[in-house]
């Protein structure tokens, strides 16, 4: 059998349609690319999660275990209350950089009718894990009627304040240190001239 000058008898050289080697090895690459980008995401997913529940900041609570008052050497009157935190955390430490204690009056809108106290506790305060510490705030009233008008002239009625504690607070897990986080709490009824039980109350979260 001859066959025709010039032409050949070899099949065609594309490979029954097959991608060119090259091809193929770029694709490979791109898969390869999108591959390790997805394991990067969710890796740095997992990270993240995993930091924030670690660096989860702990649930303190707050009470008013004491309050009460006495006559001051000028003859006003001195409120005195003591605020206690409980960390029950296993893992988290506190560190307060401040606390700031107002009283209200509960007479007119909230908060209108408030002062703030004096806290005596040296900041900051630390607060190992599964502990329970204190803080002592007093109020200073001069004689005469601005203090009758705020304490109610120790009315029965209008013997009830309400206690505002407001925290700034980091929280150390390990070596790690969350950001600086904002506590407001209030407590009520706060009874400083009729005191059952020394004035305790609990406190709930206010914002």
């Amino acid at each position: 059998m001859y066959s025709s000058p010039g032409v050949s008898c070899k099949g065609s050289d594309d490979g029954g349609g097959m991608a060119p080697p090259a091809i193929i090895d770029q694709l490979e690459v791109k898969h390869k690319i999108v591959l390790a980008v997805l394991t990067a995401i969710l890796v740095g997913a997992a990270v993240v999660t995993v930091v924030s529940v670690v660096l989860r900041p702990a649930r303190i609570s707050f009470s008013v275990t004491e309050a009460g008052s006495r006559h001051s050497i000028d003859g006003g009157v001195l409120l005195n209350l003591t605020v206690a935190a409980y960390n029950p955390s296993w893992r988290a430490a506190v560190v307060y950089q401040s606390i700031f204690v107002d009283v209200s009056n509960n007479t007119g809108p909230r908060w209108v009718h408030w002062m703030r106290a004096n806290v005596s506790t040296g900041m900051p305060l630390r607060q190992p894990m599964r502990s329970l510490t204190t803080v002592v705030a007093t109020l200073p009233f001069a004689g005469g009627p601005s203090a009758e008008a705020f304490t109610g002239n120790r009315r029965p009625e209008e013997r009830a304040f309400t206690v505002k504690v407001t925290a700034h607070a980091r929280f150390k897990v390990g070596v790690a240190w969350t950001r600086l986080y904002d506590i407001r709490v209030s407590c009520v009824p706060v009874d400083f001239f009729f005191a059952n039980e020394s004035g305790a109350a609990d406190c709930l979260a206010a914002y």
